[in-house]
């Protein structure tokens, strides 16, 4: 676990760099910055980390909501807060059953809806 929080604060660092050097145009999702950050997270550190994800969505795949929606840097910082306070919410639930297995429902909106517009609901 500590290996993929200093490899994801590693990302995240990158991913600041990015952002402040170079402007997205209207480029498709895979070949955007935020695209290959976000699949170099799933790529390189979610299939190195050793355990499978015990959150639904898995880790990789709320991290690259959370890079889709708010962007590199807020993106970044929101899947790392995931990875830190994942353990923690383990016991509390709530569950869901995935392929059999039970996991932790801990969707993106429920770590952001401090974030969320109050007129987009």
């Amino acid at each position: 676990m500590v290996k993929a929080l200093k490899g994801y604060a590693l990302l995240a660092a990158a991913s600041l760099l990015a952002v402040t050097c170079w402007q997205e145009r209207d480029m498709p999702w895979p070949l955007s910055m935020r695209g290959l950050v976000a699949n170099g997270y799933m790529m390189l550190i979610g299939t190195r980390d050793g355990r499978p994800c015990a959150s639904y969505p898995v880790c990789s795949d709320y991290a690259r909501q959370a890079i889709m929606r708010y962007g590199l840097l807020l993106g970044s910082w929101i899947a790392l807060d995931r990875l830190i306070h994942e353990g923690g919410d383990l016991a509390q639930g709530p569950y869901v059953l995935v392929r059999g297995r039970k996991r932790l429902y801990d969707p993106l909106v429920r770590n952001t809806f401090w974030l969320e517009d109050e007129h987009e609901h």
